[in-house]
């Protein structure tokens, strides 16, 4: 049976909303599972402290609470970004199947980075971020162009001025070829984030808008 080109109410945007939550609430659990992992390793005839286990595994503990985070920071944007739907189409289904796969991958690309065997960890992790963020910008850009899909208020229409992202998304674009140049600078190039203010109100500026 052919699917119809728009899938309009209220009742299915509240369904597709409560699934990418319980995606991303199974995607912060699975974040600590490797920590877990460590906990079961600790061998019963070996004496430690809390403080030892930290210092011993300080880089996974490390990735565990940036990638989560990340994780919640995508969530808070995308449940931000939301509130201004009130409708939905095929579209939108299809840019949450995008956003939401790069949300169960950011576990495993967590522990490829953790890995010091694994060549080009820091390259897939900042790309699954880098293609998240482009996911959730496109999920708004494409509410911006069907206002039919939006609340019809006054805050829906200064939110459809703003840039929308695009900055983050410069940012990442940046330090996923700079992880590429260098495989060896690690997670290092995620600093150029600091960038994204000043490139948004760059974009608002040639926008004729305020940042």
């Amino acid at each position: 049976m052919a699917e119809p080109e728009n899938l309009r109410s209220s009742e299915g945007l509240g369904r597709l909303i409560a699934f990418a939550d319980a995606v991303v609430a199974i995607a912060l659990t699975l974040l600590v599972l490797p920590l877990v992992d460590i906990a079961n390793d600790l061998r019963e005839d070996d004496e430690t402290s809390v403080a030892e286990v930290v210092s011993d595994h300080s880089l996974e503990i490390t990735s565990f609470f940036v990638s989560f985070v990340v994780i919640w920071v995508l969530w808070r944007q995308h449940h931000r970004t939301m509130e201004y739907f009130r409708s939905y189409d095929s579209v939108l289904i299809n840019l949450h199947f995008v956003w939401l796969l790069t949300i169960v991958v950011l576990p495993f690309a967590t522990a490829i980075v953790d890995d010091s065997r694994v060549e080009w960890g820091s390259v897939l992790y900042i790309g699954v971020l880098a293609a998240a963020v482009a996911a959730l910008v496109g999920i708004g850009q494409w509410g911006k162009h069907h206002r039919d899909l939006l609340v019809d208020d006054e805050m829906t229409d200064v939110w459809v001025k703003t840039s929308g992202g695009w900055g983050t998304v410069i940012a990442l674009a940046v330090a996923l070829i700079v992880a590429l140049v260098d495989p060896r600078s690690g997670n290092w190039p995620l600093l150029l984030l600091f960038l994204t203010d000043p490139i948004e109100r760059l974009i608002a500026r040639a926008r004729g808008t305020d940042a």
